[in-house]
């Protein structure tokens, strides 16, 4: 008689080796997506708009497994929300109460971005580059004669990466997308789908909270490392997303400490990020840690163009942030658990790795 295969552990799925799936197209096209609009906003002397020109980049990172139809639906769907939510980030950024105003504003914007990334099939899931979105607006005080520029940036990146959808093939090409329609009753908080917003709404809303009394130095850091594992789609996979997350930022704080005392500034700096743009997409398929060892650094280049700050300084905030973050992850998963038997994952589209940040997962972590 033939002896069942025990389950594997979380743990050893955290040093999975996934497929390499044309993975180098979609490295391309993120690359270029960042690279063109962070050198447009700094050769106009707008350095202040680059974060906003990257947010609207990462539009170019979902769909990287459709087929080039579905891929450019899918990316203008996500262009959409990503600069609507760089709009909200950006008016809460001129008030002196920014941080405050965050909790009740993200924790609700997180359960609508959860929603309509389910309803569109969104890959990366999740809420992660949404809320990123927003949080990381929000907590770069501006003036209000600013946001127009702001909202202006980012949909022009996110135009952009639209030019750069269509070419290259997807893991999918050939294959017809699995239809998908969420209805009403799916949102109860007793079904999948409601539990994973009321999973963001309660992590980002804490997540808020530690924020605001805390006065962390780059809030939105704590918000981006608290959706990670909840992007994922059950407890096994978010906890191995979070060790995967612990793991990844260690090494990627070693790499960025070696970056970061080259001290790159302007144009090398822009160079040095679209690279470890490249790097993140050509490995976070493969395997989220790998992919946070890129990220994390091309992260902190981009933010010290933002704020600068001493090296130091920089890695020790990222470091409390991950773990604030992941704690406070883990915690709403945990009371959001659910206690019955899961439904065995969809192959057409929970087989499919996470980007990491950004990294619909995905490292999109920023």
């Amino acid at each position: 008689m033939t002896q069942a295969t025990p389950p594997r552990s979380w743990w050893a799925a955290v040093f999975d080796l996934g497929p390499h799936a044309g993975a180098h197209w979609t490295a391309l096209r993120a690359s270029l997506a960042i690279f063109v609009p962070l050198v447009a906003c700094w050769a106009s002397g707008r350095g202040e708009l680059l974060l906003y020109a990257a947010i609207g980049a990462f539009a170019a990172l979902y769909g990287r497994h459709e087929p080039a139809r579905v891929r450019l639906a899918m990316q203008a769907q996500a262009s959409a929300v990503l600069v609507v939510g760089v709009v909200i980030g950006a008016l809460v950024a001129t008030s002196p109460f920014r941080l405050w105003l965050l909790v009740p504003i993200g924790a609700a914007w997180a359960g609508i971005a959860v929603l309509l990334a389910e309803r569109g099939r969104w890959h990366p899931a999740g809420a992660l580059n949404p809320v990123f979105a927003l949080t990381a607006s929000a907590t770069v005080p501006i003036p209000l004669s600013t946001v127009p520029a702001a909202v202006l940036a980012a949909a022009g990146a996110a135009g952009f990466a639209l030019l750069l959808a269509l070419p290259g093939r997807g893991a999918r090409d050939g294959g017809e997308p699995v239809p998908h329609r969420l209805a009403w009753r799916d949102l109860r908080p007793s079904d999948p789908v409601g539990r994973h917003v009321v999973r963001y709404v309660l992590g980002i809303g804490a997540a808020g909270l530690a924020v605001a009394t805390s006065g962390i130095g780059h809030p939105y850091w704590t918000f981006v490392t608290a959706s990670v594992p909840m992007s994922a789609p059950d407890l096994h996979a978010r906890l191995t997303r979070a060790a995967q997350r612990v793991i990844g930022t260690a090494a990627g704080l070693g790499v960025a400490a070696l970056v970061l005392a080259a001290h790159p500034a302007g144009y090398v700096a822009i160079i040095v990020i679209a690279a470890l743009q490249a790097c993140t997409e050509l490995t976070t398929g493969r395997n989220y840690s790998l992919g946070l060892v890129f990220f994390t650094p091309m992260a902190l280049v981009l933010g010290d163009l933002m704020l600068p700050a001493s090296i130091g300084t920089l890695l020790a905030q990222r470091a409390l942030e991950t773990v604030v973050g992941l704690t406070i992850a883990l915690a709403a998963t945990l009371v959001t658990h659910e206690r019955r038997t899961p439904t065995p994952p969809n192959p057409s589209r929970d087989h499919l790795p996470d980007h990491p940040v950004f990294s619909s997962a995905d490292p999109r972590d920023s």
